[in-house]
């Protein structure tokens, strides 16, 4: 392991063992102390490809540097973790970096290990941050609520893993469910779950999606290529069936690229057998 990771492993262990701060503020509220500080941005729209919360680590200069830059006290950050919570005070989301925060925030997906949507309803996290000098901080904590579209919900009741990403929301749908080993011809296992893939584009019909075919690393580059290409278009074909535009959809074969666990154990070789339908932010 190299160094950076393990001290990122060490830094993250060190901010675990904080306590938890009881000091509970909407993510609307005004927080007048200087320092760096948590806020959260709700995606409260029906847009399925928008991840549902986005968090910003800012920083609130004194009142005396008023005209000091607005990012420099970020510079003190070495490394950083957020740490969400339900209401019952059980974690459900952990986001950890080193070094200064994206500026563009971290999005938090209010999804469990699973691939499934957590219910809606308030959630809090927190801040915990190491300085360059290796002191734990903490900053206030602050409440936020979830809203999962009701679409997104039925695909993760029929055992599709759901995700999100820069590109929009990823649907993947396990080799297991769809099609025999080797095979591209789906199985009408998979029709109910396919139907509502068909919904969810449906119910959004100014949205872009592409169907995207992965295989795992055994067997030869081509012939996995050709196997992840010929699924996806069978995919592809489905949706058109369905009654979705064709100008809304591409399909593509990638073969054993872009794995989401190893192809060293079955298991992993399971997961990355896949098809992936992708929600695309950008509209038609």
């Amino acid at each position: 392991m190299k160094r950076r990771a393990i001290y990122t492993v060490l830094a993250a262990l060190a901010l675990l063992t904080l306590p938890l701060s009881p000091d509970l503020r909407s993510s609307f509220d005004q927080i007048e102390a200087p320092g760096v500080f948590l806020a959260a941005i709700e995606q409260m729209g029906s847009d399925p490809s928008s991840v549902p919360v986005r968090f910003a680590i800012r920083y609130r200069a004194p009142r005396e540097d008023f005209f000091a830059a607005r990012e420099d006290g970020l510079a003190a950050v070495r490394a950083w973790q957020i740490q969400v919570f339900d209401g019952s005070g059980r974690e459900v989301g952990l986001m950890q970096g080193a070094g200064r925060p994206p500026s563009g925030g971290i999005d938090w997906g209010g999804v469990s290990s699973e691939g499934k949507p957590l219910p809606d309803g308030f959630y809090s996290a927190r801040l915990a941050w190491l300085d360059q000098e290796k002191r734990p901080h903490t900053a206030p904590r602050v409440s936020l609520s979830l809203f999962t579209p009701l679409e997104v919900k039925r695909l993760a009741g029929r055992q599709l893993r759901i995700d999100y990403v820069d590109e929009g929301l990823i649907v993947a749908i396990l080799e297991s469910m769809i099609f025999k080993p080797g095979q591209s011809r789906i199985e009408p296992e998979a029709l109910p779950a396919l139907r509502e893939m068909a919904l969810l584009l449906k119910a959004y019909p100014k949205k872009r999606a592409v169907v995207r075919g992965y295989t795992d690393s055994t067997g030869s580059p081509q012939s996995n290529l050709a196997l992840s290409r010929q699924r996806a278009e069978r995919v592809y074909d489905y949706l058109v069936m369905e009654g979705i535009n064709p100008a809304r959809l591409k399909y593509s074969g990638l073969g054993s690229a872009h794995p989401v666990a190893s192809n060293d154990t079955a298991e992993g070789r399971a997961r990355n057998r896949r098809i992936e339908v992708v929600v695309l932010k950008k509209s038609v």
